[in-house]
């Protein structure tokens, strides 16, 4: 009864992981280069389950002879795996802002913090600061190839090609530095939809991947497939509670009866 307390638990722990994965991914479906989040879910090690007895002794007036015999395996429950985010692409949408660049294919922009950490990004709803330097919204700088900032003259009109190459008045004045990776798994959620390298991305040049200058690409947040997940996941969650209730129930009759002797 006991290992049924724990296993429904663990059920119900990971129905509200999923629940607080999903209604996350609801909450940026209006991001501009939110990657949903996925919830993968294993089962718990498999434990051996052993009935225990004492054997009589061999001969008369013997003490009794301990023995364990193997009955089988038991579950104990689900655990989650991980929670990889899904890069599939999403839709793109047109915003005529000369400053906003989609990226169509597996391609990251690349962003330099002010501490001179580097991570990576999809969205592309750039600005230009006091300095004139190429910016996200936070203010941190978007890097070009040469792993400089790139930086916009006072005046003239910005165009952006699809190889990323930035030209003010028609001078070229940076290439965007975008990056693919061999193993985009490897890449963990920052915040304000930012990514970092856990050193195992194997980020290199960025060759199947093309720019949309006046255009971002909108979250890959589906909002009916998260609504059915979330409906989904809460009767799992409520499921698991009414086994723990059982379990208990039954765990309280069984310290109030076992043992118990009726007197005559």
């Amino acid at each position: 009864m006991v290992r049924g307390l724990y296993t429904a638990a663990s059920g119900s722990l990971v129905a509200q992981s999923a629940v607080d994965t999903i209604a996350n991914n609801l909450a940026n479906v209006n991001t501009a280069g939110f990657k949903r989040t996925l919830l993968q879910v294993q089962s718990q090690p498999l434990r051996d389950i052993y009935r225990i007895q004492t054997d009589p002794g061999q001969a008369p007036g013997a003490p009794g002879v301990a023995a364990m015999q193997l009955v089988g395996q038991l579950g104990s429950g689900a655990q989650v795996y991980d929670t990889p985010a899904d890069f599939e692409q999403g839709p793109i949408a047109a915003t005529g802002n000369d400053l906003d660049v989609a990226l169509s294919g597996p391609g990251f922009f690349t962003i330099r913090d002010g501490n001179n950490g580097i991570s990576y990004t999809r969205d592309g709803s750039f600005e230009r600061d006091a300095q004139g330097y190429l910016t996200a919204q936070n203010g941190d700088r978007v890097m070009g190839t040469n792993n400089a900032p790139i930086q916009l003259p006072p005046t003239g009109q910005v165009n952006i090609d699809r190889t990323g190459a930035v030209t003010v008045a028609g001078q070229q004045v940076g290439q965007l530095n975008i990056v693919e990776f061999q193993n985009a798994v490897a890449l963990r959620p920052q915040g304000s939809d930012r990514y970092v390298d856990t050193g195992n991305a194997n980020p290199r040049a960025a060759t199947n991947t093309s720019t949309l200058q006046g255009s971002v690409e909108k979250s890959n947040a589906d909002v009916i497939s998260s609504m059915v997940g979330l409906i989904t996941n809460e009767r799992w969650f409520e499921a698991n509670q009414q086994v723990i209730t059982s379990e208990d129930n039954l765990t309280g009759q069984a310290v109030q009866t076992v043992g118990r002797t009726n007197a005559n």
